[in-house]
């Protein structure tokens, strides 16, 4: 999505008028406290749910902190007082269209304080040239904020590249930034442009840029320090325009420092840093992805899921998330799966956090005594092992077939009409008849029998099934 020009600004001041209101498009409401006087809580209640991702800006009085933070909980992102020039009041609304379009376009979800810091943070770097660094846990969002970063710039009508520089070798990811000349490898059947050419007078997010190489770490300071690529196997360099922001889940300072990060390149990098801090230090902001998530996940796999319950919500927001806002968004895409038509209950969520065996557990065919954790790691080990058994099978088959020798050797050592050529049974025969005699030495027992002859018990079984052995 990106963003468009008609992005709508309205003044409520009749409560019912909200909620007759047939807007679809709507991104900014402003509600006037002073007309609807105590029921405007209420209102901002009603209008999140018929509006879910506007900007909901209140205009009152005075208010304390601690006031306001219980209204952003309510579901007011921003309270301003109400200023005796309008114009002031013109300049706010006009920053708040800002804010709600930057959000929108990328996706941004929250209204905490720290969120709100960084969509302001965002606003004033991105129209600028200036290299940008966003710091923070794995599953933090980094990625949207980039996004963010990109549709707020002047770029934002050119290419947006994302890369993840932990995911890819050190040869392939040299050639997706940089590209490749046709020959330059074995497989560069053809010229490929890299990221850098692709994003020419756009952005280009470089994610987990703490895991390059030395060497890779190198050709990208260049690039960064020249303004000029040169694709794998090529000898002739061109210019590119791109900006640059690139992420870490870890402190690159202190990786300079270890000397695992080059500090010329580091110092390239970081012109300005954003530190996007763990959900755990942001649990206003777990209620409102819940309800994103929930409706986004009700959406795709169309169930009748309408909420959470209380204390569902409530072990939700105590839980430290250490795998942040993508672990949140996984536990509630499950939840919903799992769950009956209605509510997720508190026993749901315990089962999707580790806290225990509940009701619920009878709604799949595994245990979820265990962790996720442990249960995504035990299907993995099984996994491993049936590749195991399937390779060594395989194995055994390949030096089974190298031990008989092709029947044009044992004619050229046996000569047709020879008396000492041996009769050649097909390899069927003999596979129906080891099995025979394997079973037979096991007395009927198919895991044993198995083992004799270095197959898996699931392979010894289709052999019984093909060979009528039953």
């Amino acid at each position: 999505m990106t963003p468009s020009a008609e992005w709508s600004v309205v003044v409520f001041r009749d409560p019912a008028a909200v909620f007759a209101s047939t807007l679809d498009h709507l991104h900014v409401l402003l509600l006037d406290e002073a007309v609807m006087h105590q029921a405007y809580p209420t209102v901002v209640r009603r209008a999140r749910k018929r509006f879910p991702g506007v900007d909901i800006t209140v205009i009152g009085g005075p208010k304390s902190e601690e006031v306001r933070s219980a209204a952003r909980r309510e579901g007011v992102d921003y309270y301003v007082e109400r200023p005796a020039d309008p114009s002031r009041l013109r300049s706010v609304i006009e920053h708040r269209r800002k804010i709600a379009e930057v959000k929108a376009a990328a996706g941004i979800v929250g209204r905490s304080t720290q969120m709100e810091e960084i969509v302001e943070a965002i606003l004033q770097v991105a129209p600028t040239e200036v290299p940008i660094i966003i710091e923070g846990e794995s599953g933090t969002g980094k990625d949207i904020v980039a996004r963010a970063i990109h549709y707020a710039s002047r770029r934002m009508g050119n290419s947006y590249v994302a890369i993840n520089c932990a995911s890819l070798a050190e040869g392939v990811l040299e050639s997706e930034l940089f590209g490749h000349e046709r020959g330059a490898f074995t497989g560069a059947v053809a010229q490929r442009s890299g990221v850098f050419e692709r994003a020419d007078k756009g952005t280009i997010f470089l994610d987990e840029v703490g895991e390059m190489s030395a060497n890779m770490q190198v050709r990208l300071l260049r690039v960064l320090e020249s303004g000029e690529i040169i694709r794998v196997g090529g000898m002739k360099s061109f210019r590119v325009d791109v900006r640059v922001v690139a992420a870490t889940n870890r402190s690159l300072s202190a990786a300079v420092r270890e000397g695992r990060f080059r500090q010329d390149l580091y110092y390239r990098l970081k012109g300005v840093s954003l530190y996007l801090p763990p959900l755990r230090e942001r649990k206003d902001d777990i209620p409102i992805l819940c309800d994103h998530f929930l409706r986004e996940s009700v959406r795709k796999h169309g169930k009748d899921v309408r909420g959470i319950d209380k204390d569902g919500l409530a072990k939700l927001v105590a839980y430290p998330w250490p795998g942040n806002v993508r672990e949140l968004r996984n536990v509630i895409d499950t939840a919903v799966v799992l769950a009956p038509e209605g509510r997720i209950t508190s026993g749901l969520v315990d089962s999707q956090l580790g806290g225990g065996p509940s009701s619920e557990e009878t709604l799949l065919p595994v245990p979820l005594h265990r962790t996720k954790d442990e249960a995504e790691r035990e299907m993995i080990y099984g996994s491993i092992l049936a590749m195991h058994r399937d390779v060594r099978e395989l194995l055994s088959l390949v030096r089974q077939a190298e031990r008989i020798k092709p029947l044009e050797t044992m004619k050229e050592v046996f000569p047709e009409g020879s008396a000492s050529a041996p009769e050649v049974q097909p390899l069927s025969s003999l596979e129906r008849t080891a099995i025979r005699d394997a079973l037979g030495a096991t007395g009927g027992n198919r895991r044993k029998a198995a083992n004799l002859l270095g197959i898996s018990e699931r392979t010894l079984y289709r052999k019984i099934k093909e060979f009528g052995l039953l």
